[in-house]
């Protein structure tokens, strides 16, 4: 029998508190649920996640979002602690947005030049915005972005690292959070010192080379994943077929933005934003 929380009894009893219409599940991620609740005629998602310990990550990721301001980023309505028999919760009430996930539309295959062009330019003027305030999302992935209509939004700021706050993340530990397909080096290195835009970069350079190509940018004949993100945390450079792939496509852009030391990588948002729309 297992011991986990039930979460939906906990945001369907809150449904019912606040007079809301709980309307079923959304998804499951590492740290929370998202649940679908309406009021009224409108709809939005409903995130919990279990407090064990400090709550300062949850915290942190509320407050990033509601210093954001950006069509592509998604708007947080309501942050709030909430007590459901002996768990307590950190409750966050977002915009639902009911276009999928990015990684819902890959399943059906890659997507065309042009359509890549258009969600990059979108994300890294994302990326603009969070540099502006000294923001690292660290955990751009498929999964994380969604449509509102034709607009992709990214989600999910749960290991959000803000640059003028101290690192929640401890340094003897041997890989800082993120998703290990969609990190950058320094991430899989766990070197701090390393972590600025850059690194956001790298996550999204990731995300739109799967999207052109249908596979990972380190991926290449007889090699796993296993294998592609160990080449990754050595700070080897893409192989030559997908470097060459991307080039074929117009997207030499990304060659770059794929570098393994961030150093090498376009060093202003503004500049990645242009090499995108370079062909």
């Amino acid at each position: 029998m297992s011991g986990a929380p039930d979460l939906a009894a906990a945001a369907a009893a809150l449904c019912k508190q606040r007079n809301f219409e709980f309307c079923g599940d959304l998804g499951k991620g590492a740290f929370k649920s998202a649940y679908l609740a309406k009021t009224g005629n409108d709809a939005f998602a409903l995130k919990l996640a279990v407090v064990s310990g400090s709550p300062e990550r949850l915290i942190r990721e509320t407050a990033a979002l509601q210093g954001c301001s950006h069509p592509s980023i998604a708007r947080v309505l309501e942050a709030f602690p909430y007590q459901y028999e002996a768990l307590t919760m950190w409750v966050v009430m977002e915009e639902f947005l009911d276009g999928g996930t990015l990684e819902q539309h890959l399943k059906s295959g890659p997507l065309s030049p042009e359509m890549v062009r258009a969600i990059g330019l979108s994300l890294a003027e994302v990326l603009e915005h969070l540099h502006e305030r000294r923001l690292v999302h660290r955990d751009i992935k498929p999964a994380n972005i969604l449509f509102r209509g034709g607009v992709p939004v990214l989600t999910d700021f749960g290991i959000v690292r803000m640059l003028d706050q101290p690192s929640l993340t401890h340094a003897f530990l041997a890989m800082g959070p993120g998703t290990p397909a969609y990190a950058a080096p320094e991430q899989l290195t766990n070197e701090k010192a390393l972590i600025d835009w850059r690194t956001d970069q790298f996550g999204l350079a990731i995300v739109l080379s799967e999207c052109l190509t249908g596979h990972h940018p380190y991926l290449e004949t007889g090699r796993s994943i296993h294998e592609a993100i160990l080449a990754l945390s050595a700070k080897q450079e893409i192989p030559h077929s997908s470097r060459d792939e991307l080039v074929r496509l117009g997207f030499s852009s990304l060659v770059q933005a794929l570098k393994p030391w961030p150093i090498a990588r376009y060093r202003k948002p503004a500049h990645l934003i242009n090499a995108l729309k370079q062909t």
